[in-house]
């Protein structure tokens, strides 16, 4: 995917600051690891210097107690001297100076051991041995940590830039659905201003129609409406814990809403059967007027014109169901997001919903859909399972989003 800039930012400060933790840290587990194998690889090669002097002083014992021939053990080689008990040379292939007072010691890349353990048999004080590995074995170990901790910062590269793009995509999505509501807002706003001020304009040149006067009357219906979205969108929170409980009728709210759209339903030439038994519950009256307000308002904007929306309250059971475009299968399980909309062509903000579940968690309301792709929608609001036998709604916190 294409990086907008706020994006490439983003991505580059959290790369910057992920690549020098890590930087850090491998050159930490580096120095670390050269650290243990050169002293391991130092170990190995004493230990094998020891066991070497070890097998020459035993050959020296040997050939005292039992009269034999003195013989250096095969795969010595020239790394050995033997020194008498004074310091002087016996025989051997080392020319550089020793120190026999060292047991262990290294010197210009090279490992010298030095024995005692031949206790002056044949005239041998010191047994030196020698293994000029050392400086070679070592840089195979720093180029071995090395060529790893190069791997390793790679693909550790890799997963963050991976892990960066993939914290992008919540953020990307958030500001492709907050760009999708800016522009479905100003659209949604536009319309009625639109129509507002052509109104206006025809009754100022003296063609004061009914029509017009409708046109005024729906427009300022669909602002308050596009507003009180907005507010209860903002405020949600604050509104559900300063919620004015107060006992209402819903059957007299459906018919407020009914009344509020009925404008728009003739002028889509839908129609809106309604059949609606009192129900008695305690709870914000403005809440329960925003909740049918955006389940009409859903009606009517995906019914196709023409159609017919039926609205029933029975029970305490409120629903509403149109024969629109319906929504498809996989998005049943979203359309009550924030910003989701049932299509990208028609319908408003894709706020309203969102509300409805709001409202519906707050109150501990039911809240049912049943829709097919084509065939319609029905939304059922179960006031009962919130308010019991007719009494006050179980308020509860609001879930995080």
């Amino acid at each position: 995917m294409a990086l907008s800039p706020y994006e490439r930012r983003s991505l580059v400060r959290f790369m910057a600051i992920y690549l020098g933790a890590v930087l850090l840290v491998v050159l930490a587990f580096s120095l670390l690891f050269y650290r243990i194998d050169s002293e391991s690889v130092k170990e190995r090669i004493f230990s094998h210097l020891r066991m070497t002097a070890m097998q020459i002083a035993a050959s020296a014992v040997d050939a005292q107690m039992q009269g034999k021939r003195f013989t250096i053990p095969e795969g010595v080689g020239c790394d050995y001297l033997l020194l008498d008990t004074a310091g002087r040379r016996i025989d051997g292939c080392i020319a550089e100076r020793v120190d026999p007072k060292k047991e262990a010691y290294t010197q210009d890349g090279c490992a010298y051991y030095v024995d005692r353990s031949a206790r002056g048999h044949l005239g041998i004080g010191y047994i030196v041995v020698r293994d000029c590995s050392l400086s070679e074995r070592i840089a195979l170990c720093r180029r071995s940590v090395v060529l790893s901790a190069l791997a390793a910062f790679g693909f550790l590269v890799l997963v963050g830039w991976y892990l960066g793009r993939l914290f992008l995509r919540p953020m990307r999505e958030k500001i492709e659905s907050m760009d999708r509501f800016i522009h479905d807002s100003t659209h949604e706003l536009n319309t009625p201003v639109t129509t507002m001020l052509l109104a206006l304009e025809k009754i100022e040149r003296g063609e004061c129609r009914p029509a017009y006067l409708r046109a005024l009357q729906m427009s300022g219906r669909l602002i308050a409406k596009v507003y009180e979205d907005l507010t209860f969108l903002l405020l949600r929170e604050r509104q559900a814990a300063e919620a004015s409980i107060e006992r209402l009728d819903v059957a007299q709210k459906v018919r407020e809403s009914l009344d509020f759209f009925s404008i728009l339903a003739d002028q889509k030439r839908l129609e809106v059967r309604a059949e609606l038994r009192p129900c008695r519950i305690e709870a914000d009256p403005h809440h329960i007027a925003l909740l049918v307000k955006n389940l009409i308002d859903n009606a009517v904007k995906y019914t196709r014109p023409g159609g017919t929306i039926e609205v029933t309250l029975e029970g305490c059971r409120l629903s509403v169901r149109d024969n629109g475009i319906g929504i498809r299968k996989q998005e049943l399980g979203r359309i009550f997001g924030r910003f989701e909309r049932a299509n990208g062509v028609e319908g408003g903000l894709g706020i309203g919903l969102d509300i409805v579940a709001t409202i519906c968690r707050i109150y501990g309301f039911g809240l049912d859909l049943r829709s097919e792709e084509g065939s319609g929608s029905q939304f059922v609001i179960d006031f009962s399972a919130g308010t019991g036998a007719g009494g006050r709604g179980r308020e509860s916190s609001l879930p995080p989003r």
